[in-house]
Order: C-alpha cells, then sequence, then structure tokens
C-alpha cells in the first residue's frame, strides 16, 4: 500500500484544527505540521495528534520558507505520495481513504487536483461567475512524490508544488474552504498580509466575499444538483484551457510582429 503523508502549515487555527484533524486522520498515513507562531493553542492539538508524527516550528511569516521546510521534512518520511492541505480546507464526506488508494494504485497518473469551493457560511458557497470560475480551476492537487519538487520561494501565495510532471488528472473531488466564514480570522489574515505587503493587495481584497451569490452546499456527491454544477464547472475549465492555448499561440506571433515593425517602418521612410 502507498504511503501517503499530508502537509500542513497553521499560525492560530483553533477555529478549523479539530475538524481538520477529524476529517483528515483516516486518510493520511502520516501528517507533518509546521506551525508559524500560533498563541491560540493550536500547537498543543498539533503535538497531541498521534497522526502528527513531526511538529516543526517558524517565526516571521514565509510561505515559501515554511512549505519547503515541511515538504524537506516529508521527503525524509519516504512518502510515495503527498498533499498540501491548509487548515480551513477540509475534504468532502464519503470521500475515504479507499478512493485515495485507487487514485495511489494508477501506474499511469502522477498529479491528482482537487476542486475548491469558497464557503460564505457553513451551508453555502460563493456562486457568482468569479468564483465559480476559480473553483472550476482545481487549486489543490495530490502528487506521486519526486526528488525534483519544490516550492517557490516567495513570502506570500506560494503556489502548487512545482518540479513534479507527469500526467496530471482533473477530478470532480471537492474542498471546502471555510476560510471566509469567520470575519474576525478573515480581518487577522489581511492584517498579516498588510504586515507583509504595507499596503492592500488584490488578494486581501477579495478576501471578504460581499453581496455574493449564496448556493446550498450538498453532501451526496451523486446528487444531480452536484453532478450538473460539476458539469458546468467542467466547461468552464475547457474555456480556461482554451484561454490559455489562445495566448500561447498569440505569443509568439505578436512577438514576431513587434521584432519586424522597425524592419518595416525603416522600409516606409527609406
Amino acid at each position: 500500500m502507498a504511503k501517503l503523508v499530508i502537509m500542513l502549515r497553521v499560525k492560530d487555527g483553533i477555529f478549523f484544527i479539530n475538524e481538520w484533524l477529524e476529517r483528515y486522520q483516516d486518510i493520511a498515513d502520516e501528517i507533518v505540521a509546521l506551525d508559524n507562531g500560533s498563541t491560540d493553542g493550536t500547537l498543543d492539538v498539533l503535538k497531541s495528534h498521534p497522526k502528527v508524527v513531526q511538529v516543526l516550528q517558524t517565526e516571521g511569516y514565509n510561505e515559501g520558507r515554511d512549505k519547503n521546510m515541511v515538504y524537506d521534512a516529508v521527503k525524509e518520511r519516504k512518502a510515495d505520495w503527498v498533499m498540501w492541505l491548509d487548515a480551513d480546507e477540509i475534504l468532502e464526506p464519503g470521500v475515504n481513504r479507499k478512493e485515495f488508494d485507487r487514485m495511489m494504485d494508477s501506474k499511469v497518473v502522477d498529479r491528482y487536483v482537487f476542486r475548491r469551493f469558497h464557503f460564505i457560511d457553513r451551508e453555502h458557497f460563493a456562486g457568482s461567475p468569479y468564483w465559480l470560475n476559480y473553483s472550476a480551476g482545481h487549486d489543490r492537487m495530490l502528487w506521486r512524490d519526486k526528488p525534483s519538487g519544490y516550492f517557490v520561494d516567495q513570502l506570500i501565495d506560494s503556489p502548487n508544488v512545482k518540479g513534479i510532471g507527469g500526467v496530471k488528472y482533473y477530478t470532480n473531488y471537492r474542498l471546502k474552504h471555510l476560510g471566509y466564514i469567520n470575519k474576525a480570522l478573515v480581518d487577522k489574515k489581511a492584517d498579516i498580509y498588510r504586515g507583509v505587503f504595507k499596503e492592500d493587495t488584490p488578494a486581501m481584497r477579495t478576501m471578504y466575499i460581499h453581496n455574493e451569490k449564496k448556493i446550498r452546499w450538498v453532501d451526496n456527491r451523486r446528487s444531480l444538483k452536484v453532478i450538473g454544477l460539476n458539469f458546468i464547472l467542467n466547461l468552464l475549465l475547457m474555456k480556461q484551457f482554451a484561454q490559455k492555448g489562445l495566448k500561447l499561440l498569440v505569443k509568439p506571433i505578436t512577438k514576431a510582429f513587434r521584432k519586424s515593425k522597425p524592419a518595416v517602418m525603416q522600409q516606409a521612410v527609406s
């Protein structure tokens, strides 16, 4: 059986951490965590949980540094597969270790990506075109570990693991992103971001979901409502692929045109 290690970086996550551990304790073989200076009891909860085999500690906000520290620790534990999740991201019910074993048994796929739904409250997620387009894109990953893997070393919003490569499979598995449901937590995160950037950024402004269309969450992933929504999101995903493909096609043409433009203008002058 493949060994699955889940990575976690958290600061003051007491609002979600017990729910998070309860959800993933039967999925992960091991959990490696990093606490970034919590003062609310999160560190004690992590240290006392039997599935959390290692807890690293840092001070000062640096997401890229912390992710690479956790990943280095995971590599030492000889994981076959790895998944990165935040403390406010809860996998939908009904998806169990058996589902993960089925994915990890593949001889072809090296990366499975999951969709996040951004919740307004415990019962509803954001349903405007902007947020659904975001959910369509799959931004959490389960990957077959390789020595070449790494995280981008940047202070904030370090993206998914890099350097893995291989076949990527876009699943319909859903993650509940609950980080927006508590305004006090959002305020606290915004203050951290301001401490890093010294000013508001687009990422900070979208942390607050205002006047958003609500869609009620349905746990049963086989319900017609969920199947229909996944169909719509898959269409949005194909649109994203088409737009990216068009940009890749247009870019060299535009570059060639810009290079040839001065020569054409010079001929016109002469």
